[in-house]
């Protein structure tokens, strides 16, 4: 096996808490399962258990604390849930490339705005809130010229009173060239008043 396929291997055994155990357990059989040769797999069930699985939660919370910052808002309003959100998350996936903090936050939006569809995350907003952080840091990136994202509630007023109707609002990023500045506006439809007029005969 290769260095790059190796390296894939002990990303999955970081990532993967169930991995990771099953692996201890049996490296010999789970080794085959993931292309190791037995040389490799013995080599890789030398390292301990609580050696690896230290050394997993140590990155995770790395991850977490630069994500946490790049999520702030919604850091902030999910509280722990966040922590418990992430640690789900990270089981399943690990960023590559050379922005891996950012695209770290963009795909844990997904899994928060997906977890929120499918449990109800409270608060109900949660799910716009995430999404407005995540089209920024889209938008950041020099590639971007334009972007458009509506929402159900007011995102600019998000996370700043326990109570937010909804109110359909529209948010847009844009750039005229890669290297020129990011311009940003967020606007709410006006509230409809119930009251009718009345005409004097």
């Amino acid at each position: 096996m290769g260095l790059a396929q190796t390296q894939q291997v002990l990303a999955q055994l970081y990532t993967n808490t169930e991995l990771r155990e099953r692996f201890f357990a049996n490296p010999q059989a789970i080794g085959a399962e993931l292309g190791l040769s037995c040389d490799e797999a013995q080599q890789l069930a030398q390292v301990s258990l609580r050696e690896v699985s230290i050394f997993a939660n140590s990155l995770k919370w790395k991850r977490l604390g630069e994500v946490r910052e790049l999520l702030p808002r919604t850091a902030k309003v999910l509280g722990k849930n966040f922590t418990a959100l992430f640690w789900q998350y990270a089981e399943s996936y690990l960023p590559k490339g050379i922005k891996k903090h950012r695209e770290d936050a963009i795909a844990f939006s997904n899994f928060i705005i997906k977890v929120s569809q499918a449990e109800s995350l409270s608060p109900t907003w949660v799910s716009d809130l995430v999404r407005y952080e995540q089209t920024w840091l889209l938008a950041y990136e020099p590639s971007s010229r334009f972007s458009v994202c509506f929402f159900r509630y007011p995102v600019n007023k998000l996370g700043t009173s326990e109570t937010i109707n909804p109110l359909p609002t529209i948010a847009i990023w844009w750039r005229f060239s890669a290297r020129s500045q990011l311009y940003h506006i967020v606007r709410s439809l006006p509230v409809q008043s119930n009251k009718s007029k009345t005409i004097d005969d």
